[in-house]
């Protein structure tokens, strides 16, 4: 027999093994015990092989009946067993896991609570109130003992499900960061610093100096995606990495760019001129190799949110950005159509007036002021939340997710004064498109109007008067 034909014999053989196994299995899972389902539930998602249809609802049946006598181990084994094998739990399994999790996480070791963590987020189900609180709760208790790439699976966890940690979750993570920074592989690095990012949450001094010195470290190891989530990282929080993780990085770029994914180009090619125009950093060398890039992408298989971004980075270059390199750019046919009508359709469509822009909006026509809410720009690339018609005002309410928090201090402050706050980039960069088209741009961010709350119509008239006031425009008394 031909190696060929062992080796089909051998496969054929394992087949057979395996599904004996699933048969045996669907007959005697409603007898196993805690320990015997999590270890069966491991080894199917450490063989990568995903329970047949009866075996998988036999093997949820137990687990919904024995999740309540689990361990730690067995709880956050079991979870981290679907979430491998991208498996969603049906809603009695999942209910019983997550009761599980809620009794036991304060027993958890570091792996523990970060794996279950993970798993929630790799499957995208938010945990529920206390089962968050108890994993939150193990974050901090087990922080000073989480591995690297624990501190980064649990940080990437938070980020994937859009869960704000807690303010003393959120210090235990970013003391972990400073003590295992040293030791993190590439992904880890690129995954912690986009968690950072994608929560707008501006890591303290400490942790950007570890996360800096592992870029520059581990740089020459990192991927087309770890490359282009650090960048991305940098830009998003408005961060300016030193000129050895710069160059560094973009190394890398030059190293991995022919395997990058349209993701990948489009967080790159954005990255670098935000940089630029909010930082005032100068666009790489390697700059032009990613718009050549582009130009070999098949467009009709682009979603629009890296269009989207590709457009941006063509507006920011042809207004905002100079320098020799940005000349030496050229740009493929698709970004004065798809990727232009992809931007300019969120614009017209992505358009949500809430309760406070509305009642702003009220305040200035109470004031005598004429206005228009949810104007669009003459070349109708952006959407104004209040313009004023007979001043060339752009006025601009800002919510939560226009700035980055941060414990360093900042510009503005949070009610009560637990944090402060940092306008994002791209907030700045549509303030710097806004005033080159509009005299004056008015930003009102929600943090100020938020401590009027408890304040009467009087005084919120009172506000809104003077911040107009502020960029000239005629107010009775």
């Amino acid at each position: 027999m031909s190696a060929a034909g062992r080796l089909a014999t051998a496969d054929a053989g394992v087949k057979g093994t395996l599904a004996a196994l699933e048969q045996r299995l669907v007959r005697v899972a409603v007898d196993m015990k805690p320990q015997e389902v999590s270890n069966t539930a491991y080894g199917f998602a450490l063989l990568g092989r995903e329970p047949g249809v009866e075996t998988r609802a036999a093997l949820e049946v137990a687990v919904a009946q024995q999740a309540r006598d689990m361990k730690p181990q067995e709880v956050s084994n079991t979870s981290w067993a679907f979430a491998t094998l991208r498996l969603t739990p049906g809603a009695e399994t999942r209910a019983a896991l997550e009761a599980a999790v809620v009794r036991v996480a304060p027993s958890m070791e570091p792996q523990h609570a970060a794996n279950t963590t993970w798993s929630f987020a790799t499957l995208g189900l938010m945990p529920g109130v206390e089962a968050r609180a108890v994993l939150e709760a193990a974050v901090v208790r087990v922080g000073p003992d989480m591995v690297p790439q624990a501190v980064s699976n649990t940080a990437w966890s938070f980020a994937t499900l859009g869960l704000k940690p807690g303010a003393a979750t959120q210090v235990a993570l970013e003391v972990a960061v400073v003590r295992v920074g040293p030791d993190m592989v590439p992904q880890a690095v690129s995954s912690t610093a986009w968690s950072f990012a994608t929560l707008g949450s501006m890591p303290g001094a400490e942790v950007r100096a570890a996360l800096e010195a592992a870029v520059v470290r581990v740089g020459p190891g990192m991927n087309a995606q770890g490359v282009a989530n650090t960048v991305h990282a940098y830009a998003t929080l408005g961060l300016t990495p030193g000129g050895e993780a710069r160059a560094a990085l973009e190394a890398v770029v030059v190293r991995v760019g022919p395997s990058m994914t349209p993701q990948a180009v489009a967080n790159t090619l954005w990255s670098f001129p935000a940089m630029a125009a909010t930082r005032s950093l100068p666009l790489p060398a390697c700059y032009p190799s990613l718009w050549r890039l582009a130009h070999g992408l098949d467009v009709g298989s682009l979603k629009d949110v890296h269009l989207r971004m590709m457009f941006h980075a063509h507006l920011m270059l042809t207004e905002p950005v100079g320098g020799n390199v940005r000349d030496e750019v050229t740009f493929p046919e698709w970004i004065m159509l798809e990727a232009r009508e992809a931007w300019m359709r969120q614009v017209r469509d992505d358009v949500t007036v809430s309760s406070d822009h509305k009642n702003i909006a009220k305040i200035i026509g109470d004031l005598g002021v004429r206005h228009e809410v949810e104007r669009l720009s003459d070349d109708g690339y952006f959407s104004i939340d209040v313009f004023l018609l007979d001043n060339n005002v752009a006025i601009e309410f800002d919510g939560p997710t226009h700035f980055n928090n941060t414990s360093d201090g900042g510009e503005g402050g949070a009610p009560g004064g637990a944090s402060h706050t940092t306008k994002r980039p791209s907030t700045e960069l549509r303030d710097m498109f806004l005033g080159r088209r509009y005299r004056t741009v008015l930003s009102m961010p929600w943090f100020e109007w938020a401590e009027l709350n408890d304040k009467g119509a009087a005084e919120k008239k009172v506000f809104v008067a003077e911040k107009l006031r502020s960029v000239g425009v005629s107010v009775p008394a």
